[in-house]
């Protein structure tokens, strides 16, 4: 394991400029998957005069401040999201390198961040939530819990025991993966809030896609106090953006704000920081 306070300063610019490589395959990926395109091809190509971008025109970041947001060819401008996505993954991937050191964890911590990050852009522009996203997330909550299992033992597994008998004699203990608990345990939650508000309200508040996420992130989390700061993380963040949209103009209270970009914003705190926020949480809610 090589630690945060090992590396230098060259090294941190290696791990920010992949990370800025892998937004700006990210950004393929939000502006093709909800079209369902084909992800390799056609390579990289300008959307007004269609002209095939070179490497020099990819280099991520800098080519769109070089080349001042504009295309080489036509001189039409490119969205500043392209940019900001690359710039907010290279900050994701130093962050997860900042929090776990140069791991495998690390990488698995910045793999579920990318696909937060998707899950981000692609609610914003179609409100949806791609499965994709939500199922890479899944299995690296699986694959966490594994190794954590097979490194710790049965101690990483949350048991439930009941007597039987009479006198109750017997005791039945059975062991449980905190993923697959996790999973439920969010999933079901955010199920229960989508029927008894939906209900209450006669129109939807969440969608099926918002369900399927807190699964997942209940896999990657586990059951217990994180995924309740997750939770409350997720109310605070949703409640602070309405308010300020709403303060704003952008959106009015009968418009439907989507809740998936603030469980991904809760997602990559927690994800990033979940031990130091989590105090923090649950005195605000005075918990």
């Amino acid at each position: 394991m090589i630690s945060a306070a090992d590396l230098n300063w060259p090294a941190w610019i290696v791990i920010t400029a992949f990370g800025a490589a892998v937004g700006s395959f990210l950004n393929v990926v939000i502006y093709r998957l909800p079209q369902r395109q084909s992800l390799i091809w056609p390579p990289s190509h300008c959307m007004s005069c269609g002209r095939r971008l070179r490497p020099i025109d990819l280099i991520p970041v800098l080519s769109y401040l070089l080349l001042r947001g504009r295309c080489r060819y036509c001189g039409k401008p490119f969205s500043p999201r392209y940019a900001l996505v690359e710039l907010a993954c290279g900050l994701l991937a130093a962050g997860a390198v900042y929090s776990f050191g140069l791991t495998a964890y690390a990488a698995g911590v910045f793999v579920c961040l990318c696909a937060l990050l998707v899950v981000m852009f692609v609610d914003i522009d179609h409100m949806i939530i791609p499965d994709e996203a939500v199922v890479v997330i899944l299995i690296m909550g699986l694959v966490f819990d594994a190794y954590r299992v097979l490194t710790a033992g049965a101690s990483e597994l949350i048991s439930f025991s009941e007597r039987f008998g009479s006198p109750a004699e017997l005791v039945y203990t059975v062991y449980l993966p905190r993923s697959i608990v996790g999973l439920l345990v969010g999933g079901g939650l955010f199920l229960f809030i989508t029927w008894f508000f939906t209900s209450l309200m006669h129109k939807p508040v969440m969608g099926m896609g918002d369900v399927k996420l807190a699964a997942a992130m209940g896999a990657v989390l586990g059951p217990g106090y994180q995924f309740i700061v997750y939770f409350l993380l997720c109310i605070l963040i949703g409640a602070a953006i309405s308010v300020l949209l709403i303060a704003l103009r952008i959106r009015s209270r009968q418009d439907y704000i989507p809740f998936g970009p603030m469980m991904a914003v809760a997602g990559i705190v927690m994800l990033l920081a979940g031990a130091q926020v989590t105090p923090y949480v649950l005195q605000f809610y005075r918990l």
